[in-house]
């Protein structure tokens, strides 16, 4: 890598860069870079052999991730970006509810909350009608109760007479 820094920087700054040249170090560099990360990998995997290590191992790691992931999702700079981003949805759905409203009024549409009320409005109508309809039951049986017990009173009426 330096090796290629060195060679750019001899390089004259007026002069056109090499295209072939250009190609043959991005992969050289690439291949550098990969190489080290392979070498690391197999440094790593050597020591798997025991499966209660490779267990401990990932405990750590995961441990260690939950630690950095919480520690992150805590600050204040990621706090105030997640409210931020809140409202923002927020404000959008409330936009959005006003352009359908809108919209459906408009073109004479009824919605979820004129629904909602005619619903209610049905329900209070129905059960204002099943209030009367037990008042009229309730005197209508007590109508019943004296025809049934006036014929027996009139009888004994006429008996007595």
């Amino acid at each position: 890598m330096s090796a290629d820094s060195d060679t750019n920087s001899q390089t004259k700054p007026g002069a056109a860069a090499d295209p072939t040249s250009m190609v043959a170090a991005f992969w050289a560099q690439w291949l550098e870079q990969s190489t080290r990360g392979t070498q690391a990998l197999l440094e790593i995997t050597q020591g798997i052999g025991d499966p209660r290590q490779t267990q401990e191992r990932q405990q750590r790691w995961l441990e260690t991730a939950a630690e950095s992931f919480d520690s992150f999702l805590r600050t204040p700079p990621f706090m105030e970006l997640m409210r931020q981003q809140l409202k923002a949805i927020t404000d959008l759905k409330t936009m959005q509810d006003q352009m359908v409203k809108g919209a459906a009024r408009h073109l004479g549409m009824p919605l979820a909350d004129d629904v909602f009320g005619l619903f209610e409005r049905l329900h209070s109508t129905e059960q204002t009608i099943i209030d009367r309809l037990q008042a009229i039951e309730e005197r209508l049986q007590a109508i019943e109760e004296r025809i049934t017990a006036e014929p027996r009173g009139s009888k004994k009426r006429a008996a007595q007479d």
